[in-house]
């Protein structure tokens, strides 16, 4: 089911790339045939790299989805109903870049950005090979990309630098909200890094439980999940410009309104022109460069070519 949701993302892509210059994909390569020569090292130097060429430096990563979509990466996030299922990633061959479908169905930022820095992990650790139903290689792959998004979003020097010593939950609650991460992941990245022992971590844990539980964590509420934009404002470029009008989106696509509106974060009856959308902003006149572009493009029936739909 998922993977079909992540093969219709490719479709809507596809088509919408006869219009548009998408993104220029943007990711440390990595020829690794097995997950088995994967070192740590490698692991943090692959997310090291990633932040070196998306010029983030070694501080907190603001809007993580934005800077995979600059990346080149197909992002779409929408409901799954698999409470197990957090996130799925795959390249796609057609369009020779990369996808990744993440769950709405938990409304945490925090996880929501730990998932997508997870699939990353995956993308970039483990391109090309198969994504194993042995359960031990299968946590290996697991293990790596956790480690992948720890290591992406807690980078070593800064991070470590801001925690203070005997490490306390109350203390990693102070840097949870600056750095966008649970104080579970931020418990394992400290446990990774060697700033604290087997024995430190497994007493975090039990502390954690007992005073917040399992799952939920105290400001969980006070992050919204970051929302994906490329796709839905390339749809919104085309029809505001009149290249492909709204209602004639689903044709051209080859999928429902419906659908393409929950893959691609557009308001829902959007394509059927009965959304509740309030507007911000009114055209230019009609001697604006826009308007001429879009009357040319009625007058002459001529497709017109965007770059860059972003």
């Amino acid at each position: 089911m998922l993977e079909a949701r992540l093969e219709w993302a490719q479709d809507i892509a596809l088509a919408l790339e006869e219009f548009v210059d998408f993104p220029e994909v943007n990711l440390p390569e990595r020829k690794f045939t097995d997950p088995e020569q994967i070192t740590s090292a490698d692991i943090e130097e692959a997310a090291d790299e990633c932040r070196e060429l998306w010029g983030l430096g070694r501080r907190a990563v603001p809007d993580l989805a934005m800077a995979v979509e600059g990346a080149g990466v197909i992002l779409v996030r929408e409901e799954t109903g698999i409470a197990t299922i957090e996130g799925l990633s795959a390249w796609s061959h057609v369009l020779n870049r990369p996808l990744v479908l993440l769950s709405s169905d938990k409304q945490n930022g925090f996880r929501s950005r730990f998932d997508l820095a997870h699939e990353l992990g995956h993308l970039i650790l483990h391109k090309g090979m198969e994504r194993s139903t042995d359960p031990v290689r299968h946590k290996v792959m697991e293990d790596q990309a956790h480690r992948f998004a720890g290591a992406f979003l807690l980078p070593a020097e800064t991070f470590a630098a801001e925690v203070r010593s005997p490490v306390t939950l109350d203390s990693l609650l102070l840097l949870k909200q600056r750095w966008g991460v649970s104080v579970a992941a931020m418990v394992m990245r400290l446990w990774a890094l060697g700033v604290i022992d087997d024995d430190a971590k497994g007493l975090l844990f039990k502390r954690r439980s007992a005073r917040w539980g399992v799952k939920a964590e105290p400001g969980d509420e006070g992050r919204a999940p970051e929302q994906t934009r490329l796709l839905r404002r390339t749809i919104e470029l085309l029809a505001s410009s009149g290249v492909l009008p709204v209602n004639g989106v689903s044709a051209y696509i080859g999928l429902s309104n419906t659908d393409i509106e929950m893959l691609t974060g557009l308001p829902l009856r959007y394509l059927s022109g009965n959304a509740e959308v309030v507007h911000f902003a009114k055209l230019k006149s009609a001697s604006s460069p826009t308007a001429s572009v879009k009357r040319a493009a009625e007058e002459v029936g001529v497709v017109v070519p965007f770059n860059r739909g972003r």
